[in-house]
């Protein structure tokens, strides 16, 4: 690849504030073209766990919408239905969880335990205090 002297410009100053290697971001910025080219409707956001699928104009996660529709027995029309979202946002986030299991999975996983984590420092707390 040879990118326009312009483009390698705004990838440097890019590193440079965010702190990464340029090709480390380079590659990012690769990969997360090509999956929200292959699944419209999806784009990715920071957070303080890391960087995410979410899903345009719903502000929701991938992973959410895949708990959800999971909690509700696999069903589309009431996962869209709790969250109050129309059905194609749903089938969206099923799609790319269906080409992305692990990455997803791998959230969900992850933000199930820092729940824990926190609701077991919330009860230390509230023992301490005795409530």
């Amino acid at each position: 690849m040879r990118p326009q002297q312009s483009t390698l410009e705004q990838l440097r100053m890019r590193a440079r504030l965010s702190g990464q290697q340029r090709a480390a971001l380079a590659e990012r910025y690769l990969r997360e073209g090509l999956l929200m080219d292959e699944f419209s409707g999806i784009r990715f956001v920071d957070g303080a766990l890391g960087r995410r699928p979410a899903l345009i104009g719903s502000g929701l996660d991938v992973w959410e919408v895949v708990k959800v529709f999971h909690d509700n027995d696999d069903s589309i029309a009431d996962a869209a239905a709790y969250l109050e979202i129309e059905p194609r946002i749903v089938e969206i986030a099923i799609r790319y969880y269906g080409s992305n299991r692990e990455e997803i999975d791998d959230w969900i996983a992850r933000v199930h335990e820092i729940s824990e984590l926190e609701e077991a420092k919330w009860r230390a707390a509230q023992e301490a205090i005795g409530a």
